[in-house]
């Protein structure tokens, strides 16, 4: 069975949905370079989005952004019945340390819906599910960044770099990064740390951790793209703390980039 897609596009936005042979998993992907900055309402963002878009110095970031959190409202709201700018956000519990900075979420819904963003070089990517989701997108890097972070990632997967042909090692190395961004995003950690504790592999072939599965996507030539969706059963589990409430938030992606390991990437 297929994804469930809803016929209705995301208002005006130009995103097209992906298709994926995976029950209930929703896929979203927009090129910026179509969107018309006359359509973006900054209105339908909450103040914080707002803030976050303007302290970003080049306007291509800025368009970028202000698509990307629009676009996301409008398939949120679309789905639970609310006007965008009524879709509300909070952080659920850290998993290491219980603090309000694990997976944003959404607050208060009526039924569970789960949500991530990413957005890479002009491409935005967004996932939809109704158990634990991440989604990553990546434009691919220059050999420099590939042989640098390489060095921070499970050693199974370092091998599978190395093993790689040398004008293939950039694809190898993205589809390997966004792979692992976005299982870790479903857990809630980021990228920060533990690069190297969990193996995931190039491709649908590698063993992932258990209750959780990895995929693979087209969406443009030049970049990698991966989602990471949990299992029903490991679904239960992430529930069972509950969100913190207390922590209303719209940094919807905190991630580390692969071209500057130490450096926090807006997105």
């Amino acid at each position: 069975m297929g994804p469930v897609i809803s016929p209705v596009a995301a208002n005006t936005l130009p995103a097209a949905p992906l298709e994926l042979q995976h029950e209930a998993l929703e896929l979203w992907v927009m090129r910026v370079v179509d969107v018309d900055p006359t359509q973006l309402d900054p209105s339908l963002l909450d103040r914080k989005e707002r803030r976050r878009a303007a302290q970003l110095a080049r306007p291509d970031d800025r368009l970028s952004y202000l698509a990307a959190h629009t676009l996301l409202r409008q398939l949120l709201a679309a789905r639970l019945g609310l006007a965008p700018q009524d879709v509300a956000y909070l952080r659920e519990p850290c998993p290491r340390c219980g603090g309000p900075h694990g997976r944003p979420a959404l607050d208060g819904p009526s039924r569970p819906l789960h949500f991530s963003l990413s957005r890479s070089a002009g491409v935005v990517l967004i996932g939809i599910a109704p158990t634990p989701i991440g989604v990553d997108v990546e434009i691919l890097p220059p050999p420099e960044t590939v042989a640098e972070v390489s060095a921070l990632l499970h050693a199974a997967e370092r091998a599978e770099i190395l093993s790689a042909a040398p004008t293939r090692r950039a694809h190898v190395f993205a589809s390997i990064w966004t792979r692992k961004e976005a299982y870790l995003k479903t857990i809630g950690i980021g990228i920060a740390t533990d690069l190297d504790a969990h193996y995931v592999g190039t491709d649908e072939r590698a063993t992932t951790p258990a209750g959780w599965t990895v995929v693979n996507l087209p969406v443009a030539a030049g970049y990698a793209a991966a989602a990471a969706v949990a299992q029903p059963s490991m679904a239960a589990n992430s529930r069972r703390d509950g969100p913190v409430r207390s922590q209303p938030s719209s940094d919807i992606t905190p991630a580390t980039s692969p071209a500057a390991p130490d450096t926090p990437r807006p997105r």
